[in-house]
């Protein structure tokens, strides 16, 4: 693979790159989900609670300090895109200041990405 197709196969898509049109590169295999888990566990369960229901400790503080939730990962609504490579890209760059990007984390790359993707899509009715 070369040029953009390579790029964003990895997730390393450039800013004109849809994200919906951004595939995922990582199968959902029992392993891939396993990792995908610890990583959630590790990077986002603060906010969208151990099974993603968006009831973590963070949510809960921004909650009663008035600030909107984590959002429910277990539901049918998507609020920042239903694709692989829209979540993939909600993770990688963030959603401004109610959700830090991962991009650049230590030990966080395109890979690790995609596998918290699959994960998330473990989680509920986000097929």
């Amino acid at each position: 693979m070369t040029g953009l197709l390579a790029a964003c196969s990895l997730g390393h898509s450039s800013a004109s790159a849809n994200p919906k049109t951004i595939k995922n590169p990582v199968a959902a295999t029992p392993e891939s989900l396993a990792t995908g888990k610890r990583l959630y566990d590790r990077l986002c369960a603060d906010c969208h609670g151990a099974t993603g229901r968006g009831d973590g400790e963070k949510s809960k503080k921004l909650a009663a300090a008035g600030e909107p939730r984590a959002p429910d990962l277990t539901d049918e609504k998507w609020d920042h895109g239903s694709t692989d490579g829209e979540i993939f890209v909600a993770i990688r760059d963030g959603l401004g200041s109610t959700m830090t990007r991962l991009n650049g984390k230590p030990g966080i790359g395109p890979e690790e990405i995609w596998h918290l993707v699959n994960y998330v899509r473990s989680l509920g009715g986000k097929k």
